[in-house]
């Protein structure tokens, strides 16, 4: 009697599962719906941003750093912690910064984000994978 052999999924979904379960998916999108929501108010002509002074060119310094920030969180999952203190940090500036930080959705959204990255930890692989992953010697190269 022989042992089925597990099915391997494949296709955009598969492949966003994966995604999604392999970094701190939702604390990234968080800073980027943020970095969305901060940008999204002083966005206009040019000409309105330059009226608006130094408020409207830091809201779109803010909007920007959290966008690569939540980018940074999904792409290079390594740095989630310098990226999640680095998006509470931006988050929490935006609010004198900016129109009251997105009025304060997109504030309280880049908070919650950040944390959740800066908590997230990756799987440790199961007993099964442990067992199955070849194992080196210290003298080999």
């Amino acid at each position: 009697m022989s042992v089925p052999a597990v099915a391997v999924e494949r296709g955009p979904i598969a492949w966003f599962r994966r995604f999604r379960w392999s970094r701190p998916f939702w604390g990234g999108l968080l800073v980027l719906f943020a970095g969305f929501v901060i940008g999204v108010l002083p966005i206009g002509p040019l000409t309105d941003v330059v009226r608006a002074g130094p408020g409207g060119l830091a809201g779109l310094l803010c909007a920007g750093i959290l966008i690569v920030l939540g980018l940074f969180i999904w792409f290079v999952p390594s740095q989630r912690m310098s990226a999640g203190i680095g998006s509470v940090v931006v988050s929490l500036a935006a609010l004198p910064l900016t129109n009251l930080g997105g009025f304060i959705i997109g504030m309280t959204a880049g908070i919650v984000g950040g944390c959740m990255a800066f908590a997230w930890v990756p799987d440790k692989p199961s007993r099964a994978q442990r067992r199955l992953a070849p194992i080196s010697s210290p003298g080999a190269t």
